[in-house]
């Protein structure tokens, strides 16, 4: 039943032109799509690739080798592959509200704190917005979009 889905959404986004807007194709092997959407199903499985390679490798369709040469490919361009779903998404998602909807974008700047650590890598010292101060940790910037309702002026038209 899952696994239909994940194949539904990955169809109706036609994710498979998207890949290859981006550069992802192999020259022989199991196809992009096939590895990337064995992957994408392990988080829905709750399951991770890596316990998932060592005791339940018949569940994959490929090796090791295969998924970890897949994601570390460097003519891959994730970014790219990342924007171009999240806009089929939100227009898929826009045409399904009223016009009485106005999309966002929200930017958020975190800071995940380290005071502790030492030698962790790419830690740097950044500044605290909430507490105006310098401390050890990494900064995580967040996009989201969002829908927010514009204000009708009679209850009878929204």
């Amino acid at each position: 039943m899952l696994d239909s889905r994940i194949d539904y959404f990955f169809k109706n986004l036609g994710l498979s032109q998207i890949l290859l807007k981006c550069n992802f194709y192999k020259e022989s092997g199991i196809h992009c799509v096939t590895i990337l959407k064995t992957l994408f199903s392990l988080v829905f499985h709750g399951k991770n690739l890596y316990r998932t390679l060592s005791v339940n490798s018949q569940y994959l369709l490929f090796k090791k080798n295969t998924a970890y040469r897949f994601l570390n490919n460097s003519c891959f361009n994730w970014e790219k592959l990342l924007q171009l779903i999240m806009t089929r998404l939100i227009l898929f998602i826009d045409g399904l509200t009223g016009e009485n909807w106005q999309s966002v974008i929200i930017f958020d700047d975190s800071l995940f704190s380290r005071n502790r650590s030492k030698k962790v890598e790419l830690l740097a010292k950044v500044f605290d917005n909430t507490s105006h101060k310098f401390c050890k940790g990494f900064r995580m910037l967040t996009m989201g979009w969002s829908r927010k309702a514009l204000s009708c002026p009679s209850p009878s038209n929204c």
